[in-house]
C-alpha cells in the first residue's frame, strides 16, 4: 500500500496582470518499484484553477526535479511564456534523484538480467506509480514531455525511441549517448526502422566547449545524420548545436525554443493564426480546420474544431486587423450552428452573437479599404467606402474611424455627410478638442460652411470636460 504525504505548498507570485496564482508542491511516498521513499515535486500552472473546471493540462516531467532552481527556471519560463500567450500552459513534475547514472542510463544489452534496473526501473517508476498519481490527481490529457539535461537528455531519448514510450515528445539537452558503444543511437535506428511513421516529437542540442560536451555532440550529431537520412515525414527531430555554449549553458537556450515549438504544435499561437491569413494557396477556413486535424493525430486526441473556438480565433483576427480573414471565420462558424443539436433559444444566443462580431469586422474592413484608397490619394473611393460602413449603422467605438472620413469625405465632395460626422462627433460622442480638424488642410471645403465655426466651438467647449 502507497503512503502519499504533501508537503511544501506554497504559493508563487504571478506576473502583475495574472488574476491568479501558481501553486508548487512535493509529494513524498513509499515507492513500490525503488522499495524506498521517493519524492516529486509538482507545480500546477496559474491557469489551473482560472475556472474553468473541464479544461485538461499537458504534462511535462522533469528529470533532476530535486534541484530547485533548476525546477523553478522551468516553471518561470513557461509561466511567462503562457501569460504572455506566446506558450502553453503546463503541470510540471520533477522527478527527484539521488542516483542520476543508476536511474537515467540504460543497461548495456550483456548486462541485462531479469530484474528491471537502470534506466528501465525508472520507466517502470513513471508509469506505474508517478503518472497515475498526476492523472488520478489532475486535469490531465494523455499528451506527455520527457524533459532533461545531460544523463537526463540520456534518460529521455532512449525513452522516447520505445514503442511504447512514455513520453509524446522530448527535449534533451546536452545528452550523453557515447555509453555502450552508442547503444542508444541504435535503437533509435531500429525504432526508425520498424516505426517510420511515428508521430515523435524530439528537440535536442549539444555545445561545443570542453572536451566532455564535444563528445556528447559528436554522439548527438551522428543520431542526427540517421534521424535526417531516414526523412521520418510525420516525427520532429530538431538537433542544435550551440556554438560557444558549455555543458551547463546548453539548457536555458534549448528549453526556451524547444517549448515554444511544442508550444506551436499544440496550440495555435496568434503569430501562427495571424501568418494563416498571409497564406494566399489557401483560406483561413481550410488551414485552421487543417491546424485541428494535425493536432488531434499529434495529441492523439479528438480535438474538435468548436463553434467557441472558432471565435475565439475570429476575435484574435479582429484584434489584429485582420476583418476579412474574421468574417470568414465567423460565417463558418454560422453554418456550423446550423447543424447544432440544441435548443432554439441556445442557437439564437449564439447566432446573435456571431452576427454581432461578424458585423463589426465588417465594419472595420470597410474603413481599413477605405484607409488605403486615403492614403494612395484616391478619395472618392475612400469615401465611398466610409459611407457604406456608416450606412451599417454601428456606433460604439466608431469615433475613430469618423474622424479619419471626415477630411476624405471633405476630398471627396460629400460636404454634407461630412458635416453628419462632425455633428455626431461633436454631439453624440462629445469629442474633445478641435486641433486635429483645423490643423487638417484636408478640411478647407468645410470651412465656409457656417456649421463649421459651431461645430468647431462645440468641440471645443467640450474639451473642457476631460480638464
Amino acid at each position: 500500500m502507497k503512503h502519499f504525504l504533501l508537503i511544501s505548498f506554497f504559493s508563487i507570485s504571478c506576473l502583475s496582470f495574472s488574476q491568479t496564482k501558481s501553486e508548487s508542491l512535493d509529494y513524498v511516498f513509499d515507492s513500490e518499484v525503488f522499495k524506498e521513499e521517493r519524492t516529486i515535486s509538482v507545480f500546477i500552472p496559474e491557469t489551473y484553477n482560472s475556472g474553468d473546471t473541464t479544461r485538461k493540462f499537458n504534462v511535462a516531467y522533469l528529470l533532476d526535479g530535486q534541484f530547485q532552481p533548476y525546477f523553478s527556471m522551468v516553471s518561470s519560463i513557461m509561466s511567462y511564456y503562457s501569460q504572455t500567450n506566446e506558450g502553453i500552459p503546463l503541470i510540471i513534475v520533477g522527478i527527484h534523484t539521488n542516483n542520476r547514472w543508476g536511474e537515467f542510463v540504460p543497461l548495456c544489452e550483456e548486462e541485462r538480467t531479469e530484474s528491471t534496473e537502470g534506466a528501465d526501473k525508472l520507466s517502470l517508476f513513471l508509469k506505474n506509480e508517478v503518472i497515475p498519481l498526476i492523472e488520478s490527481t489532475y486535469r490531465t490529457t494523455q499528451f506527455k514531455i520527457g524533459i532533461g539535461h545531460s544523463l537526463g537528455g540520456t534518460f529521455v531519448i532512449n525513452e522516447i525511441v520505445r514503442d511504447n514510450s512514455l513520453f509524446n515528445a522530448i527535449i534533451a539537452v546536452s545528452p550523453n549517448l557515447t555509453m555502450c558503444n552508442e547503444q542508444i543511437i541504435k535503437r533509435a535506428q531500429e525504432f526508425y526502422d520498424t516505426q517510420p511513421n511515428n508521430l515523435r516529437f524530439i528537440y535536442s542540442s549539444a555545445g561545443t566547449v570542453g572536451d566532455m560536451e564535444n563528445g556528447f555532440k559528436n554522439s548527438l550529431t551522428r543520431l542526427d545524420s540517421i534521424t535526417t537520412k531516414m526523412n521520418l515525414k510525420q516525427m520532429y527531430w530538431n538537433c542544435d548545436v550551440l556554438e560557444g555554449a558549455n555543458h551547463m549553458t546548453t539548457f536555458v537556450p534549448t528549453f526556451d525554443a524547444g517549448y515554444l515549438e511544442i508550444s506551436s504544435r499544440l496550440s495555435l499561437m496568434d503569430a501562427d493564426l495571424i501568418d494563416m491569413t498571409k497564406d494566399s494557396t489557401s483560406s483561413i477556413v481550410s488551414s485552421l480546420t487543417d491546424f485541428y486535424n494535425n493536432l488531434s493525430n499529434f495529441s492523439e486526441e479528438n480535438i474538435e474544431l468548436s463553434i467557441d473556438q472558432i471565435m475565439k480565433h475570429a476575435t484574435t483576427l479582429a484584434q489584429f486587423g485582420e476583418y476579412r480573414a474574421c468574417i470568414d471565420l465567423c460565417q463558418y462558424a454560422d453554418g456550423k450552428l446550423k447543424k447544432e443539436s440544441i435548443s432554439s433559444d441556445k442557437k439564437k444566443e449564439i447566432a446573435e452573437m456571431i452576427e454581432s462580431r461578424k458585423i463589426r469586422a465588417e465594419f472595420n474592413a470597410l474603413a481599413q479599404e477605405a484607409n488605403k484608397f486615403a492614403i494612395a490619394g484616391d478619395y472618392v473611393n475612400a469615401s465611398s467606402l466610409y459611407i457604406k460602413a456608416f450606412d451599417m449603422g454601428l456606433i460604439r467605438a466608431t469615433h475613430m474611424v469618423r474622424m479619419d472620413a471626415i477630411p476624405v469625405l471633405a476630398q471627396a465632395g460629400e460636404i454634407e455627410e461630412a458635416f453628419v460626422q462632425l455633428d455626431l462627433l461633436a454631439n453624440k460622442f462629445a469629442l474633445g478638442g478641435n486641433g486635429s480638424f483645423i490643423s487638417d488642410t484636408l478640411c478647407e471645403p468645410l470651412h465656409k460652411d457656417k456649421r463649421w465655426k459651431n461645430l468647431m466651438d462645440k468641440l471645443a467647449e467640450n474639451g473642457g470636460l476631460y480638464r
